[in-house]
């Protein structure tokens, strides 16, 4: 099923890949993959710990299995079209990082293509250049710093969700870099400057 063709938002992307991937008998649990995301997502935003009480930090490993299934409890509201309750900034990344590896490649790649399916309707005279400068800044610093982040001893150290973490970062980046350059190639065609590839 293209979920992209359907319609379906990134969100729903998202959940449709962690609803498929707990179903699977095959699979991981649904605590097993909110454990994981929520866990990165507090190990890499230390300003959201106990902030939300079901996404506290657990106090020892003990613990971890009752605030897993505190933390499934809580997604499968984010994703609720009867709740209010909103994902936390950037969440949906983590718990695309956490999905098992069949599940994560194929929703990182519906994910790409509804990016591209997006950037396809705008077309480059229609564009806005200070929006797509402002996206690049965005998208290359975080790129920048992922890519920072594997650096010191190289990349054979770095873990599978890292790697896969700064691939989609540095691809989003090099995207909104694309965008630019599109609207620079197409000003440039309606002065007849001819475009010089080196």
């Amino acid at each position: 099923m293209d979920l992209v063709s359907l319609g379906y938002s990134y969100s729903r992307i998202i959940h449709d890949y962690y609803v498929r991937n707990w179903k699977d008998d095959r699979g991981s649990s649904k605590t097993a993959i909110a454990g994981r995301a929520v866990s990165a997502y507090l190990e890499d935003t230390d300003i959201q710990k106990n902030v939300d009480a079901v996404f506290r930090s657990p106090t020892d490993s003990s613990d971890l299995e009752e605030c897993s299934k505190a933390w499934a409890h809580q997604i499968d509201k984010f994703f609720s079209p009867y709740e209010t309750v909103k994902l936390p900034y950037s969440f949906g990344d983590y718990l695309v990082m956490a999905l098992d590896e069949e599940y994560r490649k194929s929703c990182l790649v519906a994910l790409d293509l509804k990016r591209k399916s997006i950037i396809r309707q705008v077309a480059p005279h229609q564009g806005d250049i200070l929006a797509s400068v402002q996206m690049a800044i965005k998208e290359t610093s975080e790129a920048i710093a992922h890519l920072v982040a594997l650096a010191p001893n190289g990349l054979q150290d770095d873990s599978d969700q890292d790697l896969l973490r700064a691939r989609q970062e540095t691809m989003e980046a090099i995207s909104s870099l694309q965008d630019g350059l599109s609207q620079l190639d197409y000003e440039l065609s309606n002065r007849n400057i001819e475009i010089v590839e080196e």
